[in-house]
């Protein structure tokens, strides 16, 4: 398989993302402008397309199953009133810094899922998970670069 496609579907890995698709891109010989151009949109993939689809979806199972409709109504009302002053307060910088934290399940599929609980708009959306991600490509390559150059000087 071509690397740069290998970057791309690994980047859309849930929960590992960026930390698993850059460390991957270098290891295959990738200057890091290629790891960016194709890490950076396989992980915001998967998010965006959750966030796109998560919304009409809970309305379906709402309309259909008086279970769904109790669970979300819980969900929404209950994170919503124990959380939305905060959430207002920080929202920018808390989806920024949940999917730039190089850890792993803090990517764009859980900024989605905080994100449609919210109610924070889609394009909004997506231009925060695009910054956080990018930050994270940042910190995730700085990281692997230094391994892999204090590796080189150990061999």
């Amino acid at each position: 398989m071509i690397p740069e496609l290998i970057v791309f579907f690994t980047a859309m890995t849930p929960f590992l993302e960026l930390k698993l698709a850059i460390p991957v891109g270098m290891g295959l010989g990738l200057s890091t402008t290629t790891i960016f151009l194709f890490a950076i949109p396989g992980a915001i993939l998967p998010g965006a397309i959750m966030l796109a689809l998560i919304g009409p979806i809970s309305k379906f199972l709402r309309k259909r199953s008086k279970f769904m409709d109790n669970f979300f109504e819980k969900l929404f009302s209950k994170t919503r009133k124990e959380h939305t002053k905060r959430f207002n307060k920080y929202e920018t910088v808390l989806i920024i810094i949940l999917i730039a934290t190089p850890l792993p399940g803090s990517g764009t599929s859980v900024a989605a899922l905080i994100s449609f609980v919210f109610g924070v708009d889609y394009w909004k959306s997506i231009t925060l998970m695009l910054t956080g991600t990018i930050i994270g490509a940042m910190l995730v390559t700085a990281g692997f670069g230094s391994i892999f150059k204090i590796l080189d000087l150990l061999a």
